[in-house]
C-alpha cells in the first residue's frame, strides 16, 4: 500500500508494451478505509512525460517518493523500505518503457509531421520557409530542421549525438537522459520538451528562436567560463571544481553540473560593474528596442533577479513621464479622463499608440516594434501577457491598435484575454472595431471568444 497524507494510492498497469497501458498511474484519494469504487476518487498521471525521484532519509518524509509531472507533483509515502524501493523500481521500469514505445515510433512521427505551408502565400521565385528542404521542396522534421542549427547537432549538456529532446524557454537541445534532469529544475528554469512527440508545440515562431539562438550560442552565455578555460570551484562543496559532463557519465553527474549552471549559475560571465553603466533593466529595454534578440536571451540569463517584466517607469526617471499623476488624487474624474488613451495627447494628436510608453512592459514594446521572435522569448521566460500600461492596454490593445494582425492572433492563441477593458471602458475588440470592419476573419473569432 502507498499512502499520501492519510490516503490511498494505487498504481494499475498491465504488463504488455503498448503506448496506453503503462501511461496511467491512478491515485485514489480517500480518507476511509472503504475500497468501494463508487467512493474514490482518481487523479490520473501520464508517466510518458512523469519523472520519480526519492526523497531524502532525513526530511520529514520518510519512506516517501514523488513522481513530478508537468502539472503536479505527487508525494506518495510507502509502509516500509523493501516496498518503496519495489514501487520506484516498477514505475521506473514503467517509464523507461513508455519511451522505448515511442522511441520506435519515431521515424512514423517524423514522416507525418509537416508544416501547413499554404501554397499561395509564396511566390514561386521566395525562399521555401524555415523547415522546408529547398531541394525537394518538402517539409523536413522538426529534428532534422533543428539539428542544422550550430551546436544542435549534439546534446547541450553532454554532448551525446542526434539530441531528440529540448528545452523552449532555454533554446537548447538535449539528450533523453538529460531532458530527464532539466525536467526536475521545473517549468520555472526550463520547459522540456520532445522534438518528435510534441508535435503541435513546433510553431513557426517556436523555430524561429531556436535559429536565433542554438546550442553554440546559449552555451557561450551559460558556460562562459568553462569556455574561457577557467577554473570554476562550487561555493559550497569542499572547492570541488565543476565538469561538463560526458554522454557516459552518471546521472548524478548530470544533475550537479545542470544544477551548477542553471540554478546557481555558476558558470555564467557576468558584466562588470563600471559607473556609469545602465543596470540590466535598462539594457533589457534598449535590446528588446533594437530588436538584439540574443542580448535580450544574455540579460535574462546573467540578471540575478526577474528582468523579464521590465517597464518604462523601471527605467527612466519621472522627468521623462509625460503624464504625472498624484496619487492621492488618483480617485478624481480628471485623472480616469487622463488614463483614457483616446484622451492623451501624444497618442491623439499624432494617431499613434506607442507615443506614449508610460507604464509599458518591454512585452508591450516587442509588440509596437512588430518582431514574433523577440515576443516569443519574452512569453517563454515568463513576461506577463495582460500586463496594463499607463492607460490600461495590454499588448494585445497595442496590437490591435497597431494593425499587426498575425501577432495579436498569436497573443490571443497563448492566453492574452480580449476581455480586459482599458481606462477608456473598451476591450481589445472593441478597439479593434473603432477602426472599422474587421476584415481577419479568424481574429474577430479569436477576439470574441478569449
Amino acid at each position: 500500500m502507498l499512502y499520501s497524507q492519510g490516503s490511498l494510492h494505487q498504481y494499475t498497469g498491465s504488463a504488455e508494451h503498448n503506448s496506453g497501458v503503462f501511461s496511467r498511474f491512478r491515485a485514489n484519494h480517500n480518507r476511509s478505509s472503504s475500497f468501494n469504487e463508487e467512493t474514490l476518487g482518481y487523479h490520473t498521471i501520464d508517466l510518458r512525460i512523469s519523472t520519480i525521484k526519492m526523497d531524502a532519509e532525513d526530511t520529514d518524509l520518510r519512506l516517501c517518493f514523488r513522481i513530478i509531472s508537468p502539472l503536479k507533483t505527487y508525494t506518495l509515502q510507502a509502509e516500509n523500505g523493501a516496498d518503496r524501493m519495489d514501487w520506484v523500481n516498477k514505475i521506473t521500469a514503467v517509464i523507461t518503457s513508455l519511451f522505448n514505445y515511442r522511441i520506435r515510433q519515431q521515424h512514423v512521427e517524423n514522416n507525418d509531421y509537416s508544416h501547413s505551408v499554404s501554397s499561395n502565400a509564396r511566390s514561386p521565385n521566395s525562399l521555401p520557409p524555415l523547415g522546408t528542404d529547398r531541394v525537394s521542396n518538402r517539409a523536413k522534421p522538426v529534428s532534422a530542421v533543428l539539428r542544422e542549427i550550430s551546436g544542435n547537432d549534439v546534446c547541450a549538456e553532454c554532448n551525446a549525438p542526434e539530441p531528440d529532446w529540448a528545452s523552449l524557454n532555454l533554446g537548447i537541445l538535449l539528450c533523453i537522459e538529460c531532458s530527464g534532469v532539466h525536467r526536475n529544475l521545473g517549468v520555472h528554469v526550463s520547459k522540456v520538451r520532445s522534438l518528435t512527440l510534441d508535435v503541435k508545440v513546433w510553431e513557426s515562431s517556436i523555430l524561429e528562436l531556436f535559429r536565433s539562438l542554438g546550442n553554440a550560442y546559449c552555451n557561450s552565455v551559460w558556460e562562459g567560463s568553462l569556455q574561457k578555460n577557467e577554473r570554476v570551484d562550487e561555493s559550497n562543496a569542499h572547492g570541488t571544481s565543476i565538469t561538463k559532463p560526458c554522454a557516459k557519465d552518471p546521472i548524478s553527474h548530470r544533475e550537479k553540473y545542470i544544477n551548477a549552471k542553471y540554478v546557481e549559475k555558476l558558470l555564467i560571465v557576468r558584466d562588470a560593474v563600471q559607473p556609469g553603466v545602465f543596470p540590466n533593466s535598462a539594457n533589457i529595454w534598449q535590446a528588446v528596442k533594437a530588436d538584439n534578440l540574443r542580448e535580450v536571451y544574455r540579460l535574462i540569463a546573467i540578471s540575478d533577479t526577474n528582468i523579464v517584466n521590465t517597464t518604462f517607469d523601471d527605467v527612466f526617471t519621472i522627468e521623462l513621464y509625460h503624464h504625472v499623476v498624484d496619487t492621492q488624487d488618483s480617485s478624481l474624474d480628471s485623472d480616469k479622463e487622463e488614463r483614457d488613451p483616446s484622451s492623451c495627447p501624444r497618442i491623439k494628436d499624432l494617431n499613434e499608440p506607442g507615443n506614449c510608453l508610460q507604464g509599458c512592459s518591454i512585452l508591450h514594446l516587442a509588440c509596437q516594434r512588430g518582431n514574433p521572435v523577440m515576443v516569443e522569448l519574452l512569453l517563454q521566460f515568463g513576461a506577463d501577457i495582460n500586463m496594463r500600461d499607463f492607460h490600461g492596454r495590454t499588448p494585445l490593445h497595442h496590437c490591435v491598435s497597431e494593425g499587426n494582425n498575425p501577432l495579436a492572433k498569436h497573443l490571443l492563441r497563448r492566453g492574452a484575454r480580449s476581455t480586459i477593458e482599458d481606462w477608456g471602458g473598451l476591450s481589445a475588440l472593441e478597439r479593434a472595431m473603432e477602426k472599422g470592419a474587421i476584415a481577419d476573419e479568424e481574429l474577430f473569432i479569436l477576439l470574441s471568444e478569449s
